[in-house]
């Protein structure tokens, strides 16, 4: 008796490829020997309600999710709580952001994504909690940290990533400083940033050498943390960001760790993001599940 695969789209993410494709998805999965159970997102909030209340553990052999970063991480909320863990997660990387596919190499073409769910190879790979809610690439404060939450979803499905980048030119010329203390397993660090990013996976908004050496399975978050900068050297450490060369930069801070507490030193709550999306207020409790997750992924992810 064949199992079901669970099909989770968000019809909005990206450029809509997957509404104009969905008879083809369900094809190339249906020759994989599963039943299909498809479930479109209604909003924010209805995929995570779904998998609680309508997913079967005992008959269901994966679920796959399309969409981006943002849909990808409720999806993991939902398998999470829900004790779907054990459950093998496939990803068709088609929103806006697809940093988290793209750490595990996972292609943006859907045919080789599909592929790679067809070959049914998976591996374990850490997650991120953030207050009790949990991340799969990165979680960030400071400059650009709202960005995403404030670009419309038309201008992204119209413009991709440049929607981000023009908004995030537009946030950083008026942006201040965060007087934070961030305290680690045996190290304390305070002092004034303007962006801080604990990533699990490799990069954010399209640039992949953020964190270039970060390892989805090594246990440890990678912490990037951008001290006070005068604006007009702003540019320069942008092109170091681009070449993954800014380790180094004297305005870089760089560690990675198992756990991590960031408190505001003012009580001030600054914008937090999480995968895209809001994030918690401060102060945060960060903390890495190790192998939490069974991902499709190319074998040679690792």
């Amino acid at each position: 008796m064949n199992k079901n695969a669970v099909l989770l789209y968000n019809a909005y993410s990206g450029h809509q490829e997957v509404v104009s494709n969905l008879d083809y998805i369900t094809a190339r999965i249906q020759d994989m020997g599963c039943n299909l159970q498809i479930f479109r997102s209604q909003g924010k909030g209805s995929m995570e309600k779904y998998i609680m209340e309508k997913i079967d553990s005992d008959t269901t052999e994966m679920i796959i999710v399309s969409g981006g970063d943002g849909t990808i991480n409720e999806c993991v909320q939902g398998m999470i709580r829900k004790k779907l863990t054990h459950i093998p997660l496939g990803i068709l990387p088609l929103g806006t952001a697809n940093d988290f596919a793209n750490s595990l190499g996972i292609p943006s073409k859907l045919s080789q994504a599909l592929d790679i769910i067809a070959n049914r190879y998976y591996d374990l790979v850490d997650i991120g909690n953030v207050n009790d809610n949990y991340f799969v690439n990165v979680c960030n404060m400071g400059a650009f940290s709202q960005v995403s939450h404030e670009v419309d979803t038309e201008l992204k499905n119209k413009f991709g990533k440049l929607a981000y980048y023009v908004k995030g030119f537009d946030v950083i010329q008026n942006y201040q400083d965060m007087d934070l203390e961030l305290i680690t397993e045996d190290k304390c660090y305070s002092g004034k940033f303007f962006l801080v990013l604990i990533f699990n996976g490799k990069g954010a908004g399209g640039f992949m050498k953020l964190a270039k050496d970060a390892s989805l399975f090594d246990g440890l978050f990678d912490v990037v943390c951008f001290k006070n900068l005068a604006f007009q050297d702003m540019p320069l450490l942008f092109l170091k960001v681009l070449q993954g060369e800014h380790f180094d930069n004297p305005n870089v801070l760089y560690f990675q760790t198992k756990s991590l507490t960031i408190n505001s030193q003012q009580n001030i709550q600054y914008c937090t993001d999480v995968d895209g999306e809001k994030g918690p207020l401060l102060p945060l409790n960060i903390s890495v599940i190790p192998q939490a997750m069974k991902i499709f992924m190319p074998s040679t992810s690792r």
